[in-house]
């Protein structure tokens, strides 16, 4: 792929996609897809037939071989997943999320798109009756409104509200861990140990004198000091 300039990365797309739209793909229509003179396709294509990626048969139809089309194929992925990136994560508008993804396509490391396309494949996991997970809901109207999510930083709602640290928490009473805070060495520590935010957790017992405490999550027994509960913010259900 990296032997081929992006002009020539983006003839083979073009092909591809006239085919699967149109069933065939021409001169006048790759020149008329990519906005350029016939002279420019044809000096291209006799390019891609020296690399043996593109047939030009005689009555006038373009013709990806195997190794031309599987890179192909490629390139469009590499675009569509980009697109998508902008359009329906982002939420950039249509046509410069097109414009955009064109340019970042011939760049963009496979590396580097390999995580993006686990990202929009988690995104678009989501189940359909959700117009958007809530997350990114709230980072939509962020971008657009500079509104932050609830609970953003520190702002949760204090006093009578649902937000505690698990230390607050009376034997018997269960949350959902929101939050870990505290030290990098404490947080992997406590992170290590399955409290993870998302996580259904519940006080089974507390000392004597307050310390330690006993809590239970995900079908395990740990023991934490009251110090390190203060670390954990709960949502009390």
């Amino acid at each position: 792929m990296d032997a081929l300039s992006h002009s020539a990365q983006d003839y083979l797309e073009a092909i591809l996609v006239l085919s699967l739209e149109r069933g065939q793909a021409r001169v006048k229509e790759v020149a008329e897809f990519l906005g350029v003179k016939k002279p420019s396709v044809v000096a291209a294509v006799k390019g891609l037939m020296s690399k043996g990626l593109v047939k030009h048969e005689h009555y006038g139809y373009l013709e990806l071989t195997p190794r031309g089309l599987a890179m192909a194929r490629d390139i469009y992925h590499r675009h569509q997943t980009i697109y998508r990136f902008l359009h329906r994560i982002l939420g950039v508008e249509a046509t410069t999320a097109e414009r955009d993804a064109c340019q970042i396509e011939h760049y963009i490391s496979s590396k580097t798109l390999a995580r993006l396309v686990k990202f929009v494949e988690f995104v678009e996991s989501f189940p359909d009756s959700e117009e958007d997970p809530k997350w990114l809901h709230y980072f939509k109207r962020y971008a657009e409104r500079g509104e932050p999510p609830p609970c953003a930083l520190d702002k949760c709602p204090r006093g009578g509200e649902k937000v505690k640290s698990l230390s607050e928490l009376k034997v018997g009473e269960t949350g959902v861990i929101k939050r870990v805070k505290g030290e990098e060495v404490l947080k992997k520590r406590l992170l290590t140990m399955g409290a993870i935010p998302g996580t259904q957790v519940r006080v089974e017992k507390v000392a004597p004198l307050g310390d330690p405490m006993e809590i239970s999550l995900k079908g395990f027994h740990l023991s934490l000091r009251r110090e390190e509960a203060q670390n954990i913010e709960v949502e009390v259900e």
